[in-house]
């Protein structure tokens, strides 16, 4: 299980240097992390349902200007991480696991953002001290620096992927099975609320866009679609 962990947490850091050494390939997205964390744990489908979930939660979120979103990966990969590793072990059925999983996990898309915030701040100070070297023609630090940035993200998102599936697989799994049961209904019940609230906020965007009627199109062709390949199965 360490080895998992660690594979994923890694990957996920390196996921997460998309935005600073390609350009925002949308690799570090939910719909692209979520179902490779659940394919180096077993469970694809799992995988995709909380990719869904959070990509809904958080579609209307753009990191414009100087704005910062919440960042999904970490919400994601650590998602999915407890979801798949906990599923065999709880007294709940896996909806409801999955709602729970989700719930801790959202403080880390906050925790990531503010640290975000800092390493900019960081980059900043960094590249003023590059641009006074350079003008003094010295440019033997630009490659260092460079990789420092890098290797700084990486290691932000590996240590908010890695210490909380690692260090607090056991503590969730307590706090799941010593639930009461009225509480473990509850959360099986938001396993329907949050999709809801999710096409909510796409809703939004699509009427302030004025592109409701394509949306309603869209939705019942997917759905026709659905039902069309299951009886084609």
């Amino acid at each position: 299980m360490f080895v998992d962990i660690l594979l994923i947490s890694i990957i996920a850091g390196i996921i997460a240097i998309d935005v600073r050494t390609i350009g925002g390939t949308m690799l570090s997205r939910p719909l692209v992390v979520g179902p490779l964390v659940g394919l180096m744990l077993g469970d694809v489908s799992i995988g995709f349902y909380v990719a869904i979930l959070v990509e809904l939660l958080w579609i209307g979120l753009l990191p414009i200007g100087a704005y910062l979103p919440v960042e999904t990966l970490p919400i994601t990969t650590v998602t999915v991480s407890l979801t798949i590793l906990l599923k065999e072990v709880v007294a709940i059925p896996v909806p409801a696991l999955l709602i729970f999983a989700l719930m801790a996990s959202i403080p880390l898309g906050y925790i990531g953002r503010w640290a975000e915030v800092h390493i900019r701040n960081l980059n900043s100070a960094m590249s003023a001290s590059l641009v006074k070297e350079a003008e003094k023609g010295d440019f033997s630090r630009i490659s260092l620096i460079q990789g420092v940035n890098i290797f700084i993200t990486f290691l932000k998102n590996f240590i908010l992927c890695f210490v909380p599936v690692f260090f607090g697989l056991e503590l969730f799994q307590n706090i799941v099975n010593s639930m009461p049961l009225q509480f473990k209904e509850g959360v099986l019940y938001a396993n329907w609320l949050i999709p809801a609230l999710g096409f909510a906020v796409v809703m939004e965007i699509f009427l302030v866009a004025k592109h409701v009627k394509g949306f309603f199109l869209s939705y019942f062709i997917s759905i026709a679609l659905f039902y069309a390949m299951k009886v084609i199965k």
